[in-house]
């Protein structure tokens, strides 16, 4: 029997995080990263770009980083097109900040930040598939250093706000196993993701089809016995992914009982949580 692969039309939506004061969350995520504020109610914002949300933050007053060692968000990845695009960004965030931290993975160029709840952002650009290097069948994984100046050539525009085009291009997650021996079957054998990157028993990248590293998972910082992250704390709530039809979300939550894991299908939308307690939604592409 053929191995069960996710649809290849999956899209990695948004993710919600919690934030301890949305007033000032909402200033750094469209002053400072230059998003759009998509919509707010309550105590909820949503930040994005032309009018796609990429990010929902949700107010828990007075909220404090969760232990780095629990379960939840490394880290969120916006992609934009270009390499001028990160360029913009970079020397835009640097003029306002100075715990930027540019990094070339040789796959992509990328611009670390860190909201004021301690949310680690990596505005991304790709490179091109030509200039990456291979090992084992996959893309080779580096973390070098590099230079503003090596990403400018001076003649970039004023920035004004991340590309129209810029999506989520993956999101990675803490996972306490090790070896990564209980989450690599989950997000492979039962979700139907297909390894895009591999480190090692350490860091693992899932996506479907082409697009191999959707959702990347690290068990680099917590253990076994690492306590999920307080719920008063500012942590990852969800992370968002939509799929063609109902039909495809029934069929996940199908296979998630037969598997005995944990699903919620409620409204069109399906909740499963990896071994790690992260939370996945599932729902059907609108439009």
């Amino acid at each position: 029997m053929p191995k069960f692969r996710i649809s290849p039309g999956v899209v990695l939506d948004s993710v919600e995080l919690t934030v301890g004061d949305l007033g000032r969350s909402a200033k750094y995520y469209t002053g400072s990263l230059g998003l759009d504020l998509v919509g707010e109610a309550g105590s909820q914002a949503r930040v994005g770009v032309s009018g796609r949300t990429l990010v929902v933050l949700h107010e828990i007053p007075g909220a404090r980083p969760a232990p780095e060692s629990s379960p939840g968000l490394s880290h969120v990845a916006p992609q934009v097109p270009l390499r001028s695009d990160l360029a913009r960004f970079a020397r835009h965030y640097l003029d306002q900040h100075s715990d930027a931290r540019l990094i070339d993975h040789q796959v992509s160029e990328s611009c670390y930040v860190s909201d004021p709840d301690g949310h680690t952002v990596e505005v991304t650009a790709p490179r091109p598939r030509a200039e990456w290097g291979w090992e084992n069948g996959l893309p080779a994984l580096v973390a070098d250093p590099v230079e503003l100046s090596a990403l400018t050539d001076g003649s970039e525009a004023p920035f004004d706000g991340l590309a129209r085009d810029t999506v989520l291009g993956h999101v990675q997650l803490k996972v306490t196993d090790a070896e990564l021996a209980d989450t690599e079957p989950f997000y492979c054998d039962l979700l139907g993701f297909e390894v895009g990157a591999r480190m090692g028993r350490r860091f693992l990248g899932v996506g479907p089809g082409e697009q191999r590293s959707m959702i990347v998972l690290t068990n680099r910082f917590g253990t076994g016995d690492s306590a999920p992250a307080p719920a008063d704390s500012a942590r990852l709530l969800a992370v968002n992914l939509t799929l063609p039809g109902a039909q495809d979300v029934e069929a996940l939550a199908e296979r998630a009982r037969a598997a005995g894991r944990p699903a919620e299908l409620t409204g069109g939308v399906l909740t499963v949580q990896d071994p790690s307690g992260n939370s996945l939604r599932f729902a059907p592409a609108t439009g």
